[in-house]
């Protein structure tokens, strides 16, 4: 869809669809849905005045149109954040410091939480998987569910982040038997070549982050764009590198097109996106999907910089993700984490011990989970990328 149409949601708790067996798995579940297709549908009439909607029995008219809708209507950052606007690289400013701002902005702002997430919800929300299960002709999953793919992702942003992704994060994903792949800024920083080939050796992947992380690529001017998505050509080749990240998860409808003629797929787009880098900002779905010519990996756990700046402590992060990567599941999504390495993030040794806990979790729940890579899921898929993507 090159241009969708933005209209008002209504929160509504699904009560029962049981005339439609692939969406029972969000039977109590908070969802959004357009105003106009609650009309269109007739389903108005199931809706209680305390917000819980009961799915009549008879047709449902839900096109692809309606569910992207819900799915992009929160999708991109158009407007500037403040970062992208300044004359010189935020990241002039030190990371913990540029921690200490946003950690105050967080938690000023976590009693609003109505307000910056009013769409998406916090910490995840699936409106745009229930709505495409609720679509006439969808046939009903078998009697038993395939096992959620579970991808680990990092983003590298600096030295201290490589070096403590091999030291620290590496040897816990190994003994979990898991496979990460970590996205990293190619042209901000000296790189380390020996590092990032011992990546590479040991199973793990590399993906492009941007190209020197200020913030600035999905607004610039499209020639510019381009120089700076094509900066990162000989990373890509010396690394095989598939999967694009934008930096701050900044990223507009012309950087999509852009990347999708580059690489195989974006994975910049979070389910829900919570305060930053935006307020309302999210795709609302656990799926991949095919968006301005891009296949989509969507980021569908809360990051670790967004719920360490809200003042959430790595015991209540373990289990926020824990729920989510339940709820992904269950909804047969794809569980997408991503964490950053450095020691203000997910690399000081509590937040790294919460982020074993959560590897351990999974690899017991084996019934329910199996590590994966972007590649096998993309595999396990039928979208397509454009021609000329890697």
């Amino acid at each position: 869809m090159a241009n969708v149409r933005s209209e008002p949601l209504v929160s509504v708790r699904i009560a029962s669809a049981v005339n439609r067996p692939r969406a029972g798995w969000a039977d109590g579940l908070r969802v959004h849905l357009p105003a106009s297709l609650l009309d269109r549908t007739g389903w108005r009439r199931g809706l209680r005045p305390d917000g819980v909607l009961e799915i009549p029995d008879g047709p449902s008219p839900v096109t692809t149109d309606d569910v992207a809708c819900v799915r992009e209507q929160r999708a991109f950052t158009d407007r500037r954040p403040l970062s992208a606007r300044l004359p010189l690289s935020y990241r002039i400013v030190p990371g913990r410091a540029r921690a200490i701002i946003a950690s105050a902005i967080g938690r000023w702002n976590r009693r609003h939480v109505d307000r910056w997430a009013a769409f998406p919800g916090w910490p995840i929300d699936l409106s745009t998987d229930v709505l495409d299960d609720l679509r006439d002709g969808m046939a009903s999953p078998g009697p038993r569910a395939r096992r959620a793919p579970v991808v680990l992702t990092h983003d590298i942003d600096s030295p201290e982040g490589l070096s403590n992704l091999v030291d620290r994060f590496l040897p816990l994903e190994e003994a979990a038997g898991a496979r990460s792949t970590s996205y990293v800024v190619p042209c901000a920083w000296r790189l380390d070549h020996g590092l990032l080939g011992e990546v590479i050796a040991r199973g793990h992947e590399v993906g492009v982050h941007g190209y020197d992380h200020s913030n600035t690529t999905p607004f610039a001017a499209a020639d510019a764009r381009a120089r700076r998505l094509d900066g990162a050509r000989s990373f890509v080749e010396r690394y095989s590198a598939t999967g694009y990240r934008a930096p701050s998860l900044l990223r507009t409808r012309a950087l999509l097109r852009d990347v999708g003629c580059r690489y195989r797929y974006d994975s910049s787009i979070p389910t829900s996106g919570g305060l930053f880098p935006t307020p309302n900002n999210g795709c609302a779905s656990a799926r991949p999907f095919l968006v301005e010519g891009t296949v989509e990996l969507p980021v569908t756990l809360p990051r670790d910089g967004t719920l360490r700046f809200l003042g959430y402590g790595p015991d209540d992060m373990l289990g926020i993700w824990i729920d989510c990567a339940e709820l992904v599941a269950r909804s047969r999504g794809i569980v997408v984490m991503l964490t950053h390495c450095e020691q203000r993030f997910s690399g000081h040794h509590r937040a790294l011990d919460a982020y074993r806990r959560f590897l351990e979790c999974l690899r017991e729940r084996s019934d329910r989970f199996t590590f994966s890579t972007p590649g096998r899921v993309l595999e396990a898929t039928t979208l397509q990328a454009p021609a000329g993507a890697v």
